[in-house]
């Protein structure tokens, strides 16, 4: 097997081979052989080592041991025997990459997970289903199934429709307005090691960043099945 020190004198023509008596030509080809094809060097590696790992530096969540690539959508086979994720360093950029703009406020395990997760989303963007299955995506403590998105939710005093004692409320009709209601699995006192408000504030660049710009909403966080907290944006 050629080392990969000899494979760009490998491939000229015998006659350059033959005429290199001093080894001159060979020790040039080598010097261009460590920058594109194979350096030795983990810290400064070729331009082929880089080109080898582009699949896992796309991935988020890693390359299967079977050699291939892990997706929402399934697996994607690519060249058998890479593996690794993408770096952290890097997530940022496949957050802004893939439109995910409140990607600071994330752990990056999280954020891997929403960078894999959330294009399939956007083909029901603006819809109830999108903001729900977004929700449920950046935040383990959100019950997906006890999501309540509600639209108009206050109509306002209507003779014929208002229900006395029920909503008979003196409001405007507020057309473009809804409610968020979640309710939220703890652990002790605070929500995987951050306050309250602290989730409450994540919570809503979600529903900023999900909800049509026409739009105005109200949020209710409900701490388990009980004791609602509730604010409304405005």
């Amino acid at each position: 097997m050629t080392e990969p020190a000899d494979r760009m004198m490998a491939a000229l023509p015998a006659i350059y081979r033959a005429t290199d008596e001093k080894g001159q030509l060979r020790a040039l080809l080598r010097a261009f052989e460590s920058m594109l094809l194979y350096s030795g060097d983990a810290a400064a590696p070729a331009i082929a080592d880089d080109i080898d790992i582009i699949p896992e530096t796309f991935a988020p969540l890693g390359v299967a041991q079977s050699g291939e690539l892990a997706t929402p959508n399934g697996l994607y086979r690519i060249q058998p025997g890479e593996r690794g994720a993408a770096p952290e360093r890097f997530l940022a950029w496949l957050a802004q990459w893939v439109a995910f703009s409140p990607y600071a406020l994330f752990p990056p395990q999280r954020l891997r997970e929403i960078i894999a997760g959330i294009v399939p989303l956007y083909g029901s963007r603006g819809t109830r289903r999108y903001l729900a299955k977004l929700l449920a995506l950046c935040f383990d403590e959100v019950i997906e199934s006890e999501i309540e998105i509600e639209e108009e939710p206050l109509h306002g005093f209507l003779i014929g429709r208002a229900r006395l004692g029920t909503d008979t409320v003196l409001a405007a009709d507020e057309p473009f307005r809804f409610r968020v209601a979640l309710v939220v699995r703890e652990r002790g006192e605070t929500l995987s090691g951050e306050s309250w408000e602290a989730f409450e504030k994540r919570v809503r660049v979600i529903v900023d960043f999900a909800r049509p710009a026409h739009t105005e909403y109200e949020l209710v966080l409900r701490r388990g099945t009980s004791h609602a907290q509730e604010t409304a944006h405005q």
